[in-house]
């Protein structure tokens, strides 16, 4: 009976860490994907209209373009 009285509030602590560490993760791997996200806006704005067609692109489209890019892959 002890052990019940015992374990079990533990094995509930641990579900709840175990749960904010997933958590945890989840958003760094948010944050980590929106930097990298800014970084090819970033990339493609520093480009000159003349590099930007040869790509396909139009200035207007970038942000179009960046999250159509990150959506697909």
């Amino acid at each position: 009976m002890l052990s019940l009285l015992i374990f079990r509030p533990l094995d509930n602590l641990l579900a709840a860490v175990d749960s904010v560490r997933h958590h945890f993760y989840a958003l760094f791997d948010l944050v980590q994907e929106a930097h990298a996200t800014a970084a090819r806006f970033e990339e493609l704005a520093q480009m000159s209209d003349a590099e930007l067609a040869r790509r396909g692109l139009k200035r207007e489209g970038l942000a179009q373009a960046v999250f159509t890019a990150t959506a697909e892959a």
